[in-house]
């Protein structure tokens, strides 16, 4: 499982090729529930009518004569794969050009552009989506999954990566303590982790040590972030609270 743990830290750069600094354009509107393959219809005040409002704004815009058009895009929470499709088919209209290729990324609103999207739309030539992280659906049947009530948890958490997103949970068990993470195809690991001195707060290491110098560490608000000795990596989010 070692490899496994040593690449879940390893930052996935995708194929969106941007360039930073191009003035962005934001769009609020109600996304309607239509079939595939058809846009989505303005009303004259720039919306329609569906159950949740989406917001998107395009962050970073990039084209290369008539053969390739990036976007960077900032969604204002998790949509499903329909609301993807129309959010795509709609920005490609935008340009009246006919490019050959469209590249669309999507960033939830605590995500680093760059360091992995949490979902694609590219027209490569034709239509292909993909959702990388967790969708909503996975979310919620992750945070639901009961604790072990054979186990003394210390906290249980949700780490939003793409991929390899999962329910991390840390326990004491035979007067040892670990470290499980489910993902969310329900495979599961678990490893043997140690308490560590911190001046931060509550801090963990794996028991045999780790050559990048990983550490958990538990922070004021019950939240779960990974450092390595190059500095912070990432925060997974607290489902119960760390005692």
């Amino acid at each position: 499982m070692e490899g496994k743990e040593t690449s879940r830290r390893i930052v996935i750069i995708l194929t969106c090729f941007m360039f930073a600094g191009c003035a962005a354009t934001t769009t609020k509107e109600r996304l309607e529930s239509v079939d595939y393959g058809q846009n989505v219809k303005s009303t004259g005040d720039n919306s329609t009518q569906t159950e949740d409002e989406v917001t998107y704004s395009i962050i970073n815009s990039d084209t290369y004569l008539d053969w390739k058009r990036s976007l960077d895009v900032r969604l204002n929470k998790k949509v499903s794969e329909r609301t993807l499709r129309t959010i795509a088919l709609r920005l490609k209209a935008q340009d009246p050009r006919n490019y050959e290729r469209t590249f669309i990324c999507y960033y939830l609103p605590d995500m680093k552009v760059g360091s992995g999207a949490w979902a694609t739309t590219h027209f490569d030539p034709n239509l292909e989506i993909k959702i990388l992280g967790l969708t909503s659906e996975e979310e919620n049947a992750l945070k639901q999954l009961p604790d072990d009530s054979s186990r003394e948890i210390i906290g249980s958490w949700l780490d939003q990566s793409i991929y390899i997103g999962g329910r991390i949970t840390i326990f004491h068990r035979d007067k040892k303590l670990f470290m499980e993470t489910i993902y969310k195809d329900s495979s599961s690991g678990t490893k043997e982790i140690v308490e560590k001195q911190s001046g931060k707060g509550r801090a963990f290491q794996r028991k045999e040590g780790s050559s990048v110098g990983e550490y958990y560490l538990i922070d004021k608000q019950g939240n779960l972030q990974f450092w390595d000795e190059e500095g912070f990596i990432l925060t997974a989010k607290k489902i119960s609270s760390a005692s």
